[in-house]
């Protein structure tokens, strides 16, 4: 019997975006194999081992490895910064200053197993369980304050001490194990249609907010009079089913579509409340934090996806895939669309050079669409497979000062980037 070992290394996601509101809708739930992310997230057709399961369980059976595991590490890192408005004497603007840059990074693994067998007279059958996270709610935010001295003649200081930290510390990271399969009946074999399945259970989590105000001298000048939180929330377990099918329309023209369930997750208790200035979730109110647990909605998910592949000597693969996300009638939260484009170039060395574009609606009304840039490549040695993925998207929206300052009468809002 012929085996392949499939191994995913190592996928490295670099995003900026909608981190500051990662509490609140989570990140975005298309986490996949390597070599799907690098060609444009195209996940339904492109997806390696066991993260078909995830996103097309009827890609079972087509694949070149009769048995195979899979690793994959993922990296995503968050660059922020907030400015704010520089005015002249007259109060004409200037420029936008920084005066917090935020850099944090959530690390996530996935890992599968997947088999297909050959059963006389029906077809060909496969199966798998895969582990990943879902989505992860985690966002850091530290301030470095300043003050003001005022220096007598003489004297050595500087015009704006150090004074403390305003902190802001969140994680939690609900994971999914997934278990699926699909079928190649033998009398749907000369069009090469699969179809499968796949349940999903994401398994109880905790979210943990932290808020802190370190100062270092009882003058509190400029540091917010918010009060210290530590709290701590659990995540039931909930579940959701995902279905697709795969169809060979030529010998180089493949065709695929899946549906996803919607599933959510709330937690005993929760809060949350809109800025009525900016349309996005608020953190603070006056007093106090007002944020607690979490009320998750994972969306309905309906994808549609075609891939050309060459029979040049130097395969060329191109991808596009259609995502219709639903969130169906969220408070704040609304239906978004997705377009994706990928491709693979295999060289004469054989190695693939990868890359795409995807472009995605709000998920926030009040925010921007985003577009994204992918890139990767991979590597085989014996039955071992390695593949790195890396992607990289920017957003800026504006967004009230994090943390109130009493006697504060600046009006405003902060430039997110």
């Amino acid at each position: 019997m012929h085996y392949r070992l499939l191994i995913i290394v190592i996928s490295l996601t670099f995003l900026s975006g909608q981190s500051l509101f990662n509490r609140f809708a989570g990140t975005d739930p298309f986490i996949g194999s390597a070599r799907a992310t690098a060609m444009g997230n195209t996940h339904l057709l492109n997806s390696t081992g066991s993260t078909n399961i995830r996103f097309n369980p009827s890609n079972l059976v087509r694949m070149n490895s009769r048995w195979g595991i899979n690793l994959q590490l993922n990296r995503s890192s968050v660059f922020e910064r907030w400015s704010m408005p520089m005015k002249n004497s007259f109060g004409d603007f200037l420029t936008s200053g920084d005066y917090v840059a935020n850099e944090f990074s959530n690390y996530g693994i996935s890992l599968g197993l997947i088999g297909s067998i050959k059963l006389q007279g029906i077809g060909i059958v496969g199966m798998g369980i895969h582990y990943a996270p879902l989505t992860h709610f985690s966002y850091y935010y530290s301030e470095e304050v300043r003050g003001s001295y005022k220096i007598e003649d003489g004297e050595y200081a500087s015009k704006d001490p150090f004074v403390g930290y305003q902190d802001l510390s969140i994680d939690g990271t609900p994971m999914v194990i997934s278990f699926g399969g699909g079928i190649q009946l033998n009398m749907l074999q000369e069009n090469n249609f699969s179809i499968g399945i796949a349940l999903n259970l994401v398994q109880s989590n905790k979210i943990t907010d932290e808020v802190s105000v370190d100062t270092l001298y009882s003058d509190v000048t400029n540091l917010s009079t918010l009060p210290d939180m530590n709290s701590t929330a659990k995540i039931p377990t909930t579940n959701f089913i995902n279905c697709s099918s795969t169809l060979n329309l030529t010998s180089q023209v493949e065709l695929g579509v899946s549906w996803e369930q919607e599933a959510k997750t709330t937690t005993t208790q929760y809060a949350w409340s809109i800025d009525s200035t900016s349309g996005l979730f608020q953190y603070f109110d006056d007093s106090s934090y007002v944020t607690k647990g979490v009320n998750y909605v994972k969306p309905a998910i309906i994808s549609m996806a075609l891939s050309y592949i060459s029979d040049l000597e130097n395969m060329i693969s191109i991808n596009f895939e259609y995502n219709q996300v639903y969130y169906n009638d969220h408070l704040i939260l609304k239906d978004y669309r997705q377009y994706k484009f990928g491709f693979e170039y295999i060289t004469q060395l054989g190695t693939p050079i990868r890359g795409g574009l995807v472009y995605r609606q709000a998920v926030i009304p009040a925010m921007k669409p985003i577009s994204m840039f992918t890139f990767g490549t991979g590597k085989t040695i014996g039955n071992m497979v390695i593949d790195a993925a890396g992607t990289y998207c920017f957003q800026s929206f504006s967004y009230p000062d994090l943390f109130l300052v009493e006697g504060d009468i600046r009006t405003d809002n902060d430039l997110v980037r």
